[in-house]
């Protein structure tokens, strides 16, 4: 960030007209590095890897673990990471008004590694406990301590240097500092989405308890190198109850002002709570408002970027995480992909970005890197909204209300008609092939007349006719099986699962026979399942690999192989002649693949570099001693109204497309960084005094 602050006035860029910060009217004097700050560091690569670890899998297991659905998850995620943000305000009142920002990291810690360690034992299926309920009891344990702690930590370390002779090792701090946040997000992001994929324990599929446990485990070693590093730590006192201060100077400040605004006039609407409240109070308080007005357009930012986990993460999972058929990348894994950029990018943006666009004068302050950064949260949203819209064309059709579906299937090897007078359909289906009807108008129940016949050429028995009934109800698919002797099937009226996707990415798979008898299907292949059919059909079986596999039915190999392809949904017909069989595709498999999402990852990385580290040194250096940590957790809290944001958006279901929710997002952020640019071109930057602030010498 070295250079941005200079001024240079005179620009004709639209957005370098955004206030200069002053420039520094002192000499800075050689003092040596805090090595203080390195224990702080490595407490905030311990408890990020804790977090992001536990948070990369949150909504996996969620939907997977817990069996909500995919909106509910949604709904618990982001109300987590809201609280997460939210109860930021709560830890920096505490560090600032009455114990001190390393008390309240350490006792608020304690809490925090308490809910890591409940959501690990929560998550053990075998433990005939309530999985639910103790899962979002450690999540709120987790979202107070993690919260608590947000304001202080950075904060803390800030306090370590002397200011303002350190001002430009201060700003380094704060990148070192926001590299150890993704140094620790990368390699937890990495290893607990394979934690629980590789590892089978407690006789489930996937391990989220050692998922859960190696961050429960980094966050009491975080707590461990927090305490070690206390000797060297230089601690400020709290200055007072700071909140009840402030809430006084307003309060105060507004009743005068409407008891005298006729008799006096004054040049700030604070101006009003002097002489009760302390000149020094009424300009803190001044600062205080302008950052909190200057904030509240951010709010959008984080609506956009904490989707990543959530909205982005279920987007991968219908996508293809195939690498050239040489690994494949899960959805969750992709959550790495932001963490890795940040550590490649943040030395790049430091040394040569910033100089760059410094030297052209289009990015010279924080307001303007923060303006930049908004916008680019738009870009990689417009991104992720034409994603989307490929990634839709794979998406099951299911029937909207007033609609119902109706599919057949041929067992035979042999073609047949069919009539359905009452929607006007005459049909031929091929021999061991399905057609299907996916938009039939239904107000509620429809029965519709249906005559079937085998085609003459391939059986000379003219009876083989059927004639009757088939049902339909509004949003739901009705599917029918011709088998021998010629008559139909109901197979279900259950709704639209039988052709949705896999939740995990899976391919899934249905047999259906021509006869009633029972068979025993095995697959051969990179997985070796068996399925079970009876009454002409088995269940709907995920197959937890991809690739080819070859087909035994009663213990006879039929020289068949079949390909299944991740979110596909497919039913695989057997015929009574020689068992005979053919692979239909129901639902097409995730033709996209992953790597497409590289794109908005790239830009939503540069978009958080530019806000977000940013956001951190702004708090710091532009709030008044006594409010460091207060500042730095309404900072945070946009963050939680953020997700507050989301959640509404979700709730509402505004749009059967997710790919228009996404286009919804990235029109918000462009008009709320429009708005942000307005307010920040009044702003004036406050600038760092010498410290004056008592501190407690730990190492006395």
């Amino acid at each position: 960030m070295n250079g941005a602050h200079v001024n240079n006035k005179g620009d004709t860029v639209v957005m370098s007209s955004l206030p200069e910060k002053p420039p520094p009217k002192y000499e800075e004097k050689k003092l040596k590095y805090p090595k203080s700050v390195f224990f702080i560091i490595g407490n905030e690569f311990c408890e990020r890897f804790s977090y992001y670890g536990m948070r990369t899998i949150l909504s996996l297991y969620l939907s997977q673990a817990l069996r909500y659905s995919e909106t509910t998850s949604t709904v618990i995620y982001h109300t987590f990471v809201m609280l997460c943000y939210f109860t930021p305000v709560l830890g920096g009142i505490m560090a600032d008004s009455w114990l001190g920002k390393y008390k309240t990291i350490l006792y608020v810690s304690i809490f925090y590694a308490l809910g890591n360690i409940v959501l690990s034992v929560s998550s053990i299926s075998i433990l005939n406990i309530p999985h639910a309920t103790l899962s979002l009891v450690g999540l709120f344990l987790i979202a107070s301590g993690t919260g608590g702690i947000k304001p202080c930590v950075s904060s803390f370390g800030g306090d370590q240097f002397v200011l303002p002779q350190q001002e430009s090792q201060l700003q380094r701090f704060f990148s070192v500092f926001y590299f150890s946040i993704n140094a620790g997000s990368v390699l937890s992001c990495f290893l607990t989405p394979l934690l629980r994929e590789e590892v089978k324990c407690f006789g489930q599929e996937n391990c989220y308890p050692l998922a859960f446990g190696i961050p429960a485990a980094l966050m009491c070693l975080s707590l461990v190198i927090f305490i070690c590093g206390k000797p060297l730590y230089k601690i400020r006192k709290p200055n007072g109850n700071i909140a009840m201060d402030v809430a006084k100077c307003v309060s105060h400040a507004l009743v005068r002002k409407v008891q005298t605004q006729k008799m006096e006039k004054k040049n700030h609407w604070l101006d009003y709570a002097a002489p009760k409240c302390s000149l020094k109070l009424i300009e803190d308080t001044k600062i205080l408002m302008r950052i909190i007005f200057l904030f509240t357009p951010t709010i959008i930012f984080w609506a956009l970027y904490d989707q990543q986990g959530s909205k982005w993460t279920f987007q991968a999972n219908n996508m293809d995480g195939s690498i050239n058929g040489w690994f494949t990348v899960q959805p969750d894994q992709m959550q790495t992909i932001n963490p890795v950029l940040c550590l490649i990018f943040i030395p790049i943006f430091e040394s040569a970005i910033y100089p760059f666009f410094h030297k052209i004068r289009l990015i010279r302050t924080p307001l303007q890197k923060l303006s930049w950064g908004g916008i680019l949260a738009a870009v990689a949203f417009l991104i992720s909204g034409f994603l989307e819209l490929q990634i839709e064309k794979d998406k099951a059709i299911v029937p909207n209300v007033g609609e119902a579906q109706l599919r057949f299937y041929n067992t035979f090897n042999c073609p047949i008609h069919i009539e359905l007078p009452d929607v006007h359909v005459n049909h031929t289906l091929a021999a061991l092939d399905t057609t299907e009807f996916l938009h039939l108008t239904v107000s509620d129940k429809k029965i519709l007349s249906i005559e079937a016949y085998i085609d003459k050429s391939c059986d000379n028995n003219s009876s083989s006719l059927y004639s009757g009934k088939v049902e339909l109800r509004s949003k739901e698919i009705s599917s029918y099986i011709f088998t021998s002797p010629l008559s139909l099937q109901i197979l279900n009226i259950t709704g639209s699962g039988e052709v949705q996707k896999s939740n995990q990415g899976f391919p899934k798979l249905k047999i259906l026979y021509s006869q009633k008898e029972s068979l025993e299907v095995q697959l051969k292949g990179p997985t070796n399942p068996t399925i079970h059919v009876n009454n002409y059909q088995s269940l709907v079986t995920e197959i937890k690999e991809r690739g080819k596999y070859y087909v035994i039915v009663n213990g006879k190999n039929m020289n068949k192989s079949i390909e299944l392809l991740p979110g596909g949904f497919y039913t695989y017909l057997i015929t009574n002649k020689d068992q005979d069989g053919k692979l239909l595709t129901i639902t097409r498999p995730n033709s996209v693949n992953l790597m497409w999402q590289l794109p908005q990852y790239f830009v939503i990385t540069f978009a958080e570099i530019m806000f977000s580290i940013t956001g951190l040194e702004f708090s710091f250096t532009q709030s008044p001693d006594s409010m460091k940590s207060v500042i730095s957790s309404i900072w945070l809290l946009t963050d939680s109204f953020g997700n507050i944001i989301v959640l509404i958006v979700a709730g509402m279901k505004i749009f059967d497309s997710q790919a228009y929710e996404f286009f919804l997002f990235a029109g918000l952020m462009t008009i709320v960084m429009i708005l942000f640019i307005l307010i920040a071109m009044r702003y004036k930057y406050v600038e760092v005094k010498s410290e004056e602030n008592e501190t407690e010498d730990s190492r006395s």
